[in-house]
């Protein structure tokens, strides 16, 4: 399996160059959109991408005794011509992505606001190796020098070799990875005020193909007021270990920072108040990234094969007390970083349902009661059986994740198990009771198997 990531090496200078470098890019994208939405009906008839490029190349730029009649080269003289065909190839990628959206619209009775095209206005380049960008190279030593590149930028009126410095960090990071993995062409990239060079890296890997009786797996609960909790179990229902995540840490500056915009927003409005609440974003963004890193971290640790998530819909309009927290809750995040660590480290990932995995008993007694229905002062995270039993709600929900994935499998194995194990549910009410259930009906079976 190829795995694709990116990652961005930070730039530390030539900031005025690189700006006026994106800017003129950005022009030069936007001159070639209204070419190419005039001339579209003949540009749709090519076949491949290719063409389609070579043709818009000869409708704008003039080279082997062909003259052009587009101003494309008058408005952008010595303009790079790898730079030149990365903007064309974006020009083409938008009218196409236009012309299909507003097909799309007419097919639908016109409903809704009409689609738009693309402003065009932060449009980054491509850099290819040896036309736009260069590793510098030390002359003595023949020795690639990792933290200097050379960027063809626009300065002082003319397209030259600029030689950048970049982050320490940043480019020992990406020359270990490339050991083994293969790293693409970077990309230009502005973001929170830093340039960087984006690379893509493209790893293969193998996944774990373990079969059900041999997988260790980590179910992994996802909470709002605890950020997660993990069980490591087998298929037999046991659990070898658990975990409970809560990046405090993290959390009180993104109370600190919320509360800043809640304090300046009675204050002065909210028509101010984007500052603060990017600072908030940027703060939550980070504490689903650090949990992330935990749950791999401890599914690492306990050699797991297969990591289970709930599949988690909070589409639609939040309400009650608590509609700030669930606005805010990251957890599309988290399961997605969590895919991609995973992916590299060979562990497979799996959803289930998540109807019933809190509100049900892990032992199979039923419903539980929690939070304000035991008492006014017991928390929402504990939860008690209708045997009286005492337990926390999160670990319970875990422990019912990890069994829907190992009784699903084992039923995608053994079709005629479900005729053996008597009592077992539909896929929304089973617990970790019914996979122990399963195991037995599995052990009473083999006397008569030998």
């Amino acid at each position: 399996m190829q795995v694709v990531s990116s990652y961005g090496v930070h730039i530390r200078d030539s900031y005025d160059a690189l700006k006026r470098t994106a800017d003129l890019f950005s022009y030069a994208v936007a001159c070639l959109v209204q070419t190419a939405l005039a001339n579209w009906s003949s540009l749709s008839d090519t076949d491949s991408s290719f063409a389609r490029l070579r043709m818009m190349e000869c409708m704008v730029h003039s080279a082997n005794g062909f003259s052009s009649s587009d101003s494309f080269d008058q408005k952008f003289p010595k303009f790079p011509s790898y730079y030149r065909r990365a903007a064309v190839m974006q020009a083409l990628g938008i009218v196409s992505a236009y012309h299909s959206a507003m097909k799309s619209w007419k097919a639908s009775g016109c409903k809704g606001e009409a689609p738009k095209l693309d402003s065009c206005r932060h449009r980054m380049p491509a850099l290819y190796r040896g036309n736009t960008y260069k590793p510098v190279i030390d002359k003595e030593t023949g020795e690639v020098l990792l933290y200097l590149a050379q960027i063809k930028v626009f300065r002082n009126n003319d397209w030259v070799w600029d030689t950048v410095r970049l982050s320490k960090t940043d480019a020992d990071y990406l020359e270990k990875r490339s050991r083994n993995a293969e790293i693409s062409a970077p990309v230009l990239e502005k973001k929170h005020g830093c340039w960087k060079l984006r690379f893509a890296v493209t790893e293969t890997v193998k996944l774990s193909k373990k079969t059900i009786s041999e997988q260790k797996i980590c179910a992994v609960d996802l909470g709002v007021n605890t950020d997660a909790v993990c069980s490591v179990m087998d298929s037999r229902g046991t659990i070898l270990a658990r975990k409970f995540i809560m990046r405090g840490r993290e959390k009180d500056p993104l109370s600190n920072a919320l509360h800043r915009v809640s304090v300046f927003q009675s204050l002065h409005g909210s028509h101010d108040s984007g500052r603060l609440w990017n600072i908030a974003k940027r703060r939550n963004t980070n504490l689903a990234h650090q949990a992330a890193r935990e749950i791999m971290n401890f599914a690492i640790a306990n050699e797991c094969d297969v990591i289970v998530m709930e599949y988690l819909d909070t589409r639609g309009k939040k309400r009650g007390s608590k509609k700030q927290k669930l606005t805010m809750w990251k957890h599309a995040d988290i399961q997605n970083t969590v895919e991609s660590l995973a992916h590299h480290y060979g562990i497979r990932v799996s959803h289930v349902n998540a109807r019933g995995t809190s509100r049900l008993a892990y032992d199979g007694s039923g419903r539980v009661k929690r939070g304000r229905e035991v008492s006014e002062d017991t928390p929402y995270d504990v939860c008690v059986f209708k045997s009286g039993k005492t337990y926390n709600c999160d670990l319970s929900a875990s422990y019912n994740i990890g069994a829907r994935y190992l009784i699903r499998v084992l039923f995608m194995e053994s079709p005629d198990l479900m005729t053996k194990a008597s009592g077992i549910g539909s896929g929304t009410q089973r617990t970790l009771a019914d996979l122990w259930k399963i195991n037995r009906a599995m052990c009473s079976l083999l006397p008569a198997a030998v």
